[in-house]
C-alpha cells in the first residue's frame, strides 16, 4: 500500500509570515498535528508543529508579532506518494514524528498522520516492528 492511498488531502498550509496565533488557531480548530509552511508559489520550506506552537507559547508569549518562520521546523522528514505505508510508519517511529508530509516535486501533496497509519494496521504492523526493535 502506498502513502498516496491513505494520506489526508488537501492539507492546509501557512506562509512563513503567518502570525503564530493564527497558525495555532488553525492547528486547534482543525485538530491537526502540524501545518506545512510554504512559499507563495507553494514550495515546502518548513513545518509548524504542535511542539513548535508550545515552544512559541513558552518563549514568545509577550511577542504578539512573532511569525511562524521564527519557530518552524526546517529539517522536515518527508515521503513520496509512492512510498510504502510501512516505510512511512517506520520513519515516524525512528524520528518520533506525529506526521509525515507527502511531497512531490517540492510541493505538499498530502499528509500521513499516526491516525491514517492506525487505520491500516495489517499493512504496517510487521514492517514497523523492525523499526521499534532496532531502537
Amino acid at each position: 500500500m502506498h502513502a498516496s492511498e491513505i494520506m489526508a488531502r488537501p492539507v492546509p498550509t501557512v506562509g512563513p509570515h503567518t502570525p503564530i496565533a493564527d497558525a495555532v488557531d488553525m492547528l486547534t480548530e482543525r485538530a491537526l498535528p502540524a501545518l506545512p509552511v510554504v512559499t507563495d508559489d507553494g514550495r515546502l520550506i518548513g513545518l509548524f508543529s504542535e511542539a513548535d506552537a508550545l515552544f512559541s507559547e513558552v518563549t514568545l508569549a509577550a511577542d504578539d508579532t512573532a511569525t511562524v518562520e521564527s519557530v518552524m521546523t526546517t529539517n522536515v522528514e518527508t515521503a513520496r506518494p509512492d512510498d510504502d505505508v510501512a516505510d512511512v510508519a517506520r520513519l515516524m517511529l525512528e524520528h518520533e514524528l506525529s506526521c509525515v508530509l507527502i511531497v512531490q516535486g517540492g510541493m505538499v501533496f498530502g499528509l500521513v498522520s499516526r491516525t491514517e497509519v492506525l487505520r491500516w494496521p495489517g499493512q504496517v504492523a510487521v514492517p514497523a516492528v523492525d523499526a521499534v526493535t532496532a531502537r
